[in-house]
């Protein structure tokens, strides 16, 4: 199995360097870039959405993918419109990956209760797919509630992602058989980079599940992170040799230097 082969975009870049970055990563037959987000950070971050429409205007082929856009940090049907804009401006680019969040203090100052957001989260992700797909869309849950809403332009089908599985959760997300029965794929927490032996455990639980709510694991992606060692080239093969093993069908390399990019591809698929 050929792993699709993409790279985190670092978030302390200036506007030009993060234009180099993305041209660089496409140039070079990247498949995806991964999108960070903190909307409340001491430290450089960007908001997801509004970076995906950046590099959407300086790329042309390579995909663009949020990891993750903390969904109950923003109005359902805002988020459904931005993601089919950005789809269609992008001619259909956007790989949509978000989660419930995990910064209180984040959510706080954006008036959103930790309590029931995964509750509302779950809501949110069957609202978007509704918004998406029907020219009037209802929707009637305990959190949202809209009827007779439009979107246009109406997107194709969106890839709808999820993440979670930290060293703190054993590697396992929480909400494990909510991401089997509602997204396209999953996201690995970057903290498993280097513990394969748990994420494939991990991966053979999630495609369980996966089957057992009655869909095709063949058709659920899983994404890992690399973390690669500068100079260790044999290193960065072996690991992604690992993951695609344990089941593996993306692998996101996490780099700020820009001149690692081209000896990471060569190693990794060459």
């Amino acid at each position: 199995m050929t792993l699709r082969l993409g790279c985190t975009v670092p978030t302390a870049l200036s506007p030009a360097g993060l234009r180099e970055f993305a041209v660089t990563a496409e140039r070079l037959g990247y498949d995806h870039l991964s999108v960070p987000e903190h909307l409340v950070s001491s430290a450089p971050a960007y908001e997801s959405l509004t970076l995906v429409a950046f590099l959407a205007a300086v790329t042309s082929r390579i995909e663009l993918a949020t990891a993750m856009t903390i969904l109950p940090h923003r109005p359902v049907v805002l988020a459904a419109k931005q993601a089919a804009q950005l789809a269609h401006l992008s001619g259909d680019r956007l790989r949509l990956g978000v989660a419930v969040g995990s910064d209180r203090a984040e959510s706080a100052a954006l008036g959103v209760a930790p309590e029931g957001r995964a509750a509302l989260f779950e809501e949110q992700v069957r609202a978007l797919r509704v918004l998406w797909s029907r020219p009037e869309a209802d929707f009637a849950g305990e959190h949202l509630a809209f009827s007779g809403v439009t979107l246009t332009p109406r997107p194709h089908p969106i890839p709808l992602w999820m993440g979670g599985g930290t060293l703190r959760t054993g590697g396992r997300p929480r909400s494990l058989r909510r991401i089997a029965a509602l997204a396209d794929g999953f996201t690995m927490s970057g903290l498993l980079a280097d513990r394969v032996g748990r994420g494939a455990a991990l991966i053979a639980e999630l495609r369980a599940a996966v089957a057992e709510a009655g869909r095709d694991p063949a058709a659920f992606g899983v994404e890992a992170r690399l973390r690669p060692a500068p100079g260790r080239p044999d290193t960065w093969r072996s690991r992604a040799d690992a993951w695609r093993s344990a089941g593996a069908t993306h692998l996101t390399v996490t780099t700020d230097d820009l001149s690692l990019l081209a000896p990471l591809h060569a190693a990794v698929t060459g």
